[in-house]
């Protein structure tokens, strides 16, 4: 049994697992929204609107689907369904930079790290919220500051969000703007900022370039991160852990404090051996 779902999970059928994930946690974050009260459906609503931002990175990465304009469709999609007005393309195309350019310039986290030295230290907390840094990119993408990010395609979110907002007002459920506008700004001032903190920061001098780490509610392998930035074709469900004792699941909550409040962490080293044109595909591009 055992090497029959080997085989399967390497098969193309198996990524039916990922457009599955994305299916039923979709149906069941709107059906969330939509029946219960918003004060008893807001964490799990946090949660998994955070695991559909997870799935929708492997269709940046072109891994679900062979074509990488299918890849883009989806995106296009959950940009407009989740009214995220064209940041899901603003996060496409910064975090292909990310890739190509990990640690180092042209990397987005790589500038946050060296743009983020205010002195006072609530000041410092609010310009690292990853909310206040994606409107920053935002803005910069129409200015070309963000080569693969896709200025028509940022217009297209926007216009597919605005298209949502007007159903939901037409379907008599306005209060659903605003329940979808929370969950998201929630989602990626915490648990999205949380995530970005520990993924490459450690302490001076370590040699490393990402850590792995365990947690406490499944991330879809995205906590194995040193195999992801590896190989960043490879779908979720064949990643694995590659040092031997990750960071334990209460630095996930930590970590951040450590690196924009305490500064006791810092940007991790470049990947050897990676260089800007090898990291990242074509078809990405």
């Amino acid at each position: 049994m055992n090497e029959m779902w080997r085989k399967f999970l390497r098969s193309h059928h198996a990524a039916w697992l990922t457009h599955g994930s994305v299916i039923v946690m979709t149906a069941a974050y709107f059906a969330l929204l939509l029946e219960a009260p918003f004060w008893l459906a807001f964490v799990p609503g946090v949660i998994l609107a955070h695991r559909i931002g997870v799935m929708m990175h492997e269709y940046i990465h072109g891994i679900p689907l062979r074509r990488y304009h299918d890849c883009s469709a989806v995106i296009s999609f959950f940009d407009g369904l989740l009214l995220m007005f064209g940041l899901l393309e603003l996060f496409r195309g910064t975090h292909l930079s990310h890739h190509r350019w990990l640690n180092r310039e042209g990397d987005s986290g790589f500038r946050q790290v060296n743009e983020l030295r205010p002195a006072n230290r609530m000041v410092a907390m609010l310009a690292a919220s990853e909310v206040t840094q994606h409107l920053k990119f935002y803005i910069e993408a129409f200015g070309g500051k963000h080569p693969f990010v896709r200025q028509k395609r940022i217009g297209l979110g926007f216009l597919l969000s605005v298209l949502w907002v007007v159903f939901w007002i037409q379907a008599g459920r306005p209060d659903m703007i605003w329940k979808l506008l929370a969950v998201a700004a929630f989602t990626t001032a915490v648990p999205v900022s949380l995530r970005g903190a520990i993924e490459h920061h450690s302490r001076p001098g370590d040699p490393g370039f990402a850590n792995e780490y365990r947690v406490l509610i499944p991330l879809f392998n995205l906590n194995r991160h040193m195999h992801h930035h590896q190989e960043p074709r490879r779908p979720w469900y064949l990643l694995e852990y590659l040092t031997p004792h990750p960071l334990a699941e209460w630095n996930y909550f930590t970590h951040w404090f450590r690196v924009y409040v305490r500064k006791e962490l810092t940007l991790m080293q470049p990947m050897a051996g990676k260089s800007g044109a090898t990291a990242g595909t074509v078809d990405e591009i």
